[in-house]
């Protein structure tokens, strides 16, 4: 009888040690860059460095194959006729020569293969030309059957005619024509579509666009869910683009976070959403327009916010799992205080 209680003790304690190795494994992450209007090298580098700081993730990073490095031509000065008679030429030839280049590395994309089903998750910063249907096909694939998905700034720029995507992300940077027009009604928090009548600056045109950078703030619209627990219902964002106007459909969209586009910025007078996610087949797809980097910025402030760097680990991890365990860091923003630290000094609280 005592042989064959500790038998089951024992027993009951390696599974229990299972249970918790399980958890602690870290999560394998795959982020997809290589094509972007942004500084997609050096976003890509703070987005892992974040990830691995919270010593939750394993993070690989699959780049497509290179663009034409050459840089367009510049354009003259307004009235300048000489100069536009050079400009048009060199465009001319600029245009021939990367058009050769394009066919000499197709083959390049055909060997791009990323085997999405090795990881829990994929963190994208791609914004460029449309992938192949086997790779479109394989990433549709590892979403709907539950892989999680976390879109990073202009990674909803993307893909404008591939419908699953749209249907992933629910709203992007789009054209006026597309889908609705997307805002979040302050009273409820929901998504909304806003018709063209109901917009409040009408001088700027109805497509998708933003103001200048400027520090503005978050405001939750879902505090319960796993990945908002515990952070401020207000927040100060660090200077970043705050995109307005996107254009999709709200029908199944959940806001997490929005901000409010104010016209002393550039912006709409209408609230914006900046945090959202969505159900795709079995996949939780997280989307959020946080992150701007451009090329030949000296400072990192949009992305070392410490605001912006909780709500993607904790997207990421709610993303693959259903669940957050990483706790909010030390130095969190406030309601009137922004927090900037790089990702290597910032404190995960265990």
């Amino acid at each position: 009888m005592k042989s064959s209680l500790l038998r089951t003790l024992f027993a009951a304690v390696l599974t229990t040690l299972a249970v918790v190795a399980s958890a602690a494994d870290p999560i394998k992450v795959l982020i997809i860059d290589g094509r972007n209007n942004h500084d997609w090298v050096r976003t890509t580098e703070s987005c892992k460095a974040t990830l691995e700081a919270t010593g939750r993730f394993k993070v690989d990073v699959s780049t497509a194959p290179a663009a034409f490095a050459k840089p367009q031509p510049a354009k003259p000065k307004a009235g300048d006729a000489e100069g536009k008679k050079a400009y048009d030429e060199a465009l001319k030839v600029w245009k021939k020569e990367e058009s050769e280049y394009n066919k000499a590395h197709a083959s390049d994309w055909d060997k791009w293969a990323p085997k999405f089903s090795d990881y829990a998750v994929v963190v994208n910063n791609y914004n460029g030309p449309e992938w192949g249907a086997d790779m479109k096909d394989a990433f549709t694939e590892f979403v709907l059957k539950g892989g999680g998905l976390v879109n990073v700034h202009a990674a909803n720029n993307a893909f404008t005619g591939w419908d699953n995507f749209n249907e992933m992300i629910c709203c992007g940077w789009r054209g006026a024509t597309f889908g609705q027009r997307v805002a979040v009604d302050d009273a409820t928090g929901k998504a909304i579509a806003v018709a063209e009548a109901d917009e409040k600056i009408k001088t700027k045109g109805f497509g998708s666009g933003h103001g200048a950078k400027h520090v503005f703030t978050l405001k939750a619209r879902d505090a319960a869910h796993p990945v908002l627990q515990g952070i401020p219902t207000e927040w100060l964002h660090a200077s970043d683009e705050l995109y307005h106007r996107m254009r999709g459909s709200p029908d199944h969209m959940e806001v997490l976070e929005s901000s409010f586009s104010s016209e002393k910025f550039g912006g709409t007078e209408m609230h914006e959403p900046m945090v959202w996610w969505a159900k795709f087949g079995e996949g939780r797809v997280v989307t959020t327009s946080m992150g701007h980097l451009w090329a030949g910025d000296k400072t990192f402030d949009a992305l070392h916010c410490v605001g912006f760097q909780t709500i993607l680990a904790r997207s990421t991890e709610w993303a693959a799992t259903g669940k957050v365990t990483i706790a909010i860091p030390a130095g969190f923003p406030t309601k009137d205080q922004t927090s900037i630290i790089e990702p290597s000094k910032v404190v995960w609280k265990k």
